[in-house]
């Protein structure tokens, strides 16, 4: 019985980097990402000030409360679901791509891609397997590999490392988001009492009503990415013969 969200520490850095790799602009993009918070000391893990620059679509935005625990915690959340989106584009790319290079339908499943693979290419032995928490594709003989068969075989393996990374990171982001939002009371409470004066207490109360509708959106983004990495998972293990 395969356990999908039990990836070792080392498995999730392979994924991580093997997410940004099949995508180059998204190491871009993480490199030009504003750093979390102005201020005089810099840190990557700082909390970005009320104006908050445009994000992509589906990323979330972290802003200035005025309570550094809270916006701590806030800025851990944007920070794993921001990396669950970028795994999340990662997946679809891959898929869409082997979609595209093999003439599928858009909408097309992994089962429909490998038979279309397995007919072009059928000069090899082709299977889907399970190795640990990923699927490859197996080629045979490897000798003669056209250079086709063998991008499929590195963006199946890059589609797989997404797709689990997608999944695991979703229980430990639907926590931390649960605890989050279980306590808005308290937490306005806080903000509005650390405010030095009444103009302030309005914009960082608006901060944390922002901050609390994007802890949902996330929440609700996250459990849609997972529910289609799931899917992709079952089925990979499916066609490799393996129950999950």
């Amino acid at each position: 019985m395969i356990r999908w969200g039990e990836l070792s520490a080392r498995e999730e850095r392979k994924s991580q980097t093997s997410v940004l790799a099949c995508h180059p602009r998204s190491a871009l993009r993480s490199q030009q990402r504003t750093p979390l918070v102005a201020g005089k000391t810099s840190s990557a893990r700082q909390v970005p000030s009320s104006r908050a620059v445009n994000q992509p679509v589906g990323k979330i935005v972290c802003r200035h409360v005025g309570v550094p625990d809270i916006d701590q915690r806030f800025s851990d959340i944007t920070e794993t679901f921001n990396e669950q989106h970028e795994r999340y584009e990662c997946m679809k790319e891959n898929l869409s791509t082997l979609r595209y290079r093999y003439r599928c339908p858009p909408d097309s499943s992994l089962s429909e891609c490998l038979k279309k693979i397995m007919e072009e290419h059928d000069m090899h032995h082709i299977k889907i397997q399970i190795k640990g928490c990923y699927f490859s594709l197996d080629v045979m003989p490897v000798e003669n590999m056209p250079d086709k068969l063998k991008l499929t075989q590195d963006g199946i393996t890059e589609l797989s490392r997404a797709t689990t990374a997608v999944e695991s990171s979703c229980t430990k982001l639907q926590r931390m988001i649960e605890f989050y939002l279980k306590d808005e009371e308290c937490l306005t409470t806080r903000v509005r009492e650390a405010a030095p004066t009444h103009q302030e207490q309005q914009r960082l109360e608006g901060n944390l009503q922002a901050n609390l509708r994007e802890a949902r959106r996330a929440k609700e983004f996250s459990t849609r990415y997972r529910e289609e990495a799931r899917k992709l998972l079952t089925e990979a293990a499916q066609l490799s013969g393996v129950t999950l």
